[in-house]
């Protein structure tokens, strides 16, 4: 198996061929409404394995699967298995780019119907939720989820959280799968010999940024507060 992959072409998807094989334990880590992302994951294991596998289907059209699979195969549907499959859920169609995907497991069989499938095995950053969504040019924010979307708020860390985490004792090897939000101050000084947008200060309320806001206003030609996660 190579250390990543993304596949959705006609020949890279052949029906009945086995595309993925792993004998570790994978779990569904995330699913995501936008483009119906849905993930899948094994977390490295102490003196066996150091290593994150994420293999993610996208988009999803339907799914069958259990919570959690020791050893995985995944594998083209064949075209009796498709034909079957997709003949059970209205809606869902080979002629519009979907293809079944065959999940085995421990004797048992589920699928995932997506356009697309793809893994990365790798380390995984603990400030990172997963290989699949991180931060670049045309999004500048940090993640705070797995998968691109709507955050539910799942995974907001209390204020005591925060508090812990800029103790200096607090454990450096915690993944950071938790954020709360900070609220940053920034302003546009408007003169020409300098950077003209900065930031001006973080806060851990808005009220406390408001506060800041209202007084450094007259100060320069515009201030705002952007608010950012930090990860926990």
């Amino acid at each position: 198996m190579t250390a990543r992959a993304w596949l959705k072409q006609d020949h890279e998807l052949v029906p009945g061929a086995e595309i993925f094989r792993s004998d570790r334990r994978f779990a569904l880590e995330a699913y995501s409404a936008s483009h119906g992302q849905l993930l899948l994951r094994s977390n490295p294991v102490d003196d066996e394995y150091e290593t994150t596998i994420d293999l993610l289907f996208k988009p999803v059209a339907a799914v069958k699967i259990r919570d959690g699979f020791a050893g995985l195969v995944t594998r083209c549907a064949t075209v009796g298995e498709a034909t079957q499959i997709m003949g059970s859920l209205p809606g869902v169609h080979a002629d519009h780019g979907y293809r079944v995907f065959v999940l085995e497991s421990e004797g048992r069989s589920d699928y995932v119907i997506s356009m697309a499938v793809g893994w990365h095995e790798g380390i995984l950053p603990r400030v990172q939720g997963s290989f699949f969504n991180s931060a670049d040019a045309y999004m500048r924010r940090w993640p705070t989820d797995p998968l691109d979307g709507l955050n539910a708020g799942f995974n907001t860390a209390a204020v005591q959280d925060l508090v812990d985490a800029l103790n200096p004792g607090h454990s450096q090897q915690t993944r950071r799968d938790r954020f709360r939000y900070v609220f940053v101050l920034m302003t546009d000084v408007g003169h020409e010999n300098r950077p003209k947008v900065s930031g001006a200060g973080v806060f851990l309320t808005q009220e406390d940024a408001e506060e800041a806001q209202t007084l450094l206003a007259p100060k320069v030609a515009s201030c705002w507060i952007e608010t950012l996660p930090v990860a926990i």
